[in-house]
């Protein structure tokens, strides 16, 4: 063998090696770091309208007992939604006499159900008759005489005695995307009502599954009233029923909306547990590293790109019980390669990675559910801080350049010390994403959907799993009327789940791909986001502000103080001829998603001499 040769076999051996070592140590990880961009970069809000002040906000008026829970409950719940959607209001107790409701009032919400004792009532009906809309949030309380004339304003024929009503079956669209669908089985969806009969030209919007209605309309002089028969729950579910109501006060009403999906991933990426699990290997001869590889994760990237989702994944690093530190890496290079190759695909389908925990323990000390859930509890803050420096280490080893925004607590479950904790460990942290509602003796982290002053977010998700049941979808539908906001997210290790036991891989799959077909189906208007992503949505829809002007040929909307877009729902009898400044698509019987970027947008009606 030549010099020349030898030299080349000495340099081609040496650029092996360093190609080897350099790949041991992540080296080509840095060579195609995927970055996040900043959120918002310098778009600045629009300025306000000029005339603003001289077009009132769209107005309601609120009567309420201040002597009863669930009236001053309904009370709260009105006035945080119309405060949410930028309308003003006045609260009154029932007893006030003269109520002087002005002509340009959009409606009148009753919050209790004691139509006889109203003092006022007199005038409600009277704004009723000259074109006003009332609504009733409470079932009718008998306990006072309740007059002739008003039982047939609110057309009713007859009260009797209380009755719990099991379910609730849509006959209309009166709650979007509703119409036809029945909430019964396997949901909590109960109210107490009373038994009553309804005049003939009442028309039923909703009823038990036992026929007792439960919303229905009446026609009275020029205008409307709508009734709940029912009484306000003490979850988040109605919240789209309440939307509903107010979104039927008065012609042609407008309220903004975030417009969005969000798909969360818990515990992946993550690393997988090893060996065969017998239910999988008898259904798909896979062992459960396999099954990740071969069968959920290929079939969730499909499911993805059918429906236009963005999957949010929260990873981890052990499944360790450790809660002391020194906290470090696992060894091997088993779980670690998992967690890149999973994530690359995942960022590459368009989603995001966020954290999810060093490992599964909730980051609370004991009283926080651990016997339930088998978890181990934390001794001290600086134990949390420390698992979840490392967490982050970790994770910016695997991605470097990347800023790892979002923060999902294992098993929901997070203590004032582990999310203080969080913030301390993560300094690019700006989303927590646990749940929106559940039973307090789950000791879950409940959120609402909020920008916190230090510029950070509660994102709550609204359902989970591959097979939704009843009172799930409902919480779905009810959101997004609420505030047009669609978030669910599923584990891949649910096949695992004790809950599962009767449930075979292809059921999940057709219980998502159900799931997500019907939500498809009626919701497509709906922008597929990330959990970073949405809060460009977000702080659009906190920060809009608007006036409408509404004519006889068109709806006029000024909107400031946003950045991007500014996103409404609009209910409206009428047809739609033409719009400039805006887009206005038809999303259901007689309701508009509008969308704006400027300053002002106008919609023409059809045949509106």
């Amino acid at each position: 063998m030549n010099q020349r040769n030898t030299v080349l076999l000495f340099l081609f051996a040496a650029f092996l090696a360093f190609f080897l070592q350099y790949a041991r140590l992540d080296g080509f990880l840095y060579l195609d770091a995927v970055k996040n961009t900043s959120l918002w970069g310098t778009m600045a809000k629009k300025a306000p309208w000029a005339e603003a002040d001289s077009v009132s906000r769209d107005r309601y008026v609120i009567i309420y007992d201040p002597m009863d829970v669930m009236s001053m409950y309904a009370r709260h719940n009105a006035e945080t939604m119309l405060l949410e959607q930028k309308k003003s209001y006045e609260s009154h107790p029932f007893y006030e006499a003269s109520l002087k409701i002005p002509a340009d009032t959009r409606g009148v919400l009753l919050a209790t159900g004691r139509l006889g004792a109203i003092a006022g009532m007199r005038d409600v009906i009277d704004y009723v008759a000259h074109g006003g809309t009332a609504v009733l949030l409470q079932h009718p309380e008998p306990s006072e005489a309740i007059s002739a004339d008003v039982l047939a304003a609110f057309g009713l024929t007859s009260i009797g005695g209380k009755i719990e009503t099991p379910g609730i079956h849509f006959l209309t669209n009166f709650v979007l995307g509703v119409q036809g669908k029945t909430f019964e089985k396997g949901t909590i969806y109960a109210t107490a009502a009373r038994e009553l009969v309804l005049a003939s030209d009442a028309e039923v919007e909703a009823e038990s599954v036992t026929g007792v209605p439960l919303v229905w309309r009446h026609a009275y002089g020029d205008g409307n009233i709508y009734a709940y028969n029912g009484t306000e729950r003490d979850d988040k579910t109605n919240e789209g029923l309440l939307a509903a109501m107010i979104a039927h006060c008065g012609a042609d009403s407008l309220y903004p909306v975030v417009g969005v999906k969000l798909f969360f991933l818990d515990d992946f990426p993550a690393p997988t547990p090893e060996g065969d699990f017998s239910k999988i290997y008898e259904e798909t001869g896979l062992s459960t590293a396999d099954f990740y590889h071969k069968a959920w994760w290929p079939w969730m990237l499909a499911a993805a790109k059918r429906y236009d989702l963005k999957y949010t994944g929260v990873m981890i690093e052990t499944y360790g019980a450790q809660v002391h530190g020194p906290f470090q890496e696992l060894p091997g290079r088993a779980a670690r390669d998992n967690v890149i190759i999973y994530g690359r695909e995942l960022l590459q389908a368009g989603g995001e990675l966020g954290l999810h925990g060093y490992n599964h323990q909730s980051l609370a000390s004991a009283g926080y559910g651990e016997d339930v859930h088998g978890y181990v509890p934390w001794e001290s803050e600086q134990d949390m801080i420390e698992a979840t420096q490392e967490l982050y280490r970790y994770a910016k080893s695997l991605y470097p350049g990347y800023e790892f925004r979002v923060y999902m607590p294992p098993s929901n479950v997070l203590s004032p010390e582990g999310k203080d904790a969080v913030k301390q460990a993560v300094p690019t942290l700006k989303i927590i994403a646990s749940l929106y509602d559940g039973p307090p003796s789950e000791k879950a982290y409940y959120q609402n959907y909020k920008r916190n002053d230090d510029g950070s977010y509660e994102l709550p998700r609204i359902s989970a799993g591959f097979l939704p049941d009843s009172i799930t979808r409902w919480s779905v539908d009810s959101l997004i009327n609420h505030r047009g906001v669609f978030a669910h997210f599923v584990h891949p290790d649910e096949m695992f789940y004790k809950e599962s036991k009767d449930k075979s891989w292809a059921d999940m799959r057709e219980g998502l791909t159900n799931f997500l077909d019907e939500t498809e189906a009626q919701y497509p208007w709906l922008t597929p986001v990330t959990a970073s992503e949405s809060t460009r949505y977000f702080d659009d829809y906190f920060d809009v502000d608007f006036r409408v002007v509404r004519r006889a040929e068109s709806l006029e909307i000024h909107a400031w103080n946003y950045r991007g877009e500014a996103r409404f729902l609009l209910r409206s009898d009428k047809v739609l001829d033409r719009t400039v400044g805006c887009t206005a698509d038809v999303v259901g019987d007689s309701v508009y998603f509008v969308r704006m970027t400027g300053d002002s947008a106008r919609l023409y009606w059809r045949d509106s001499e």
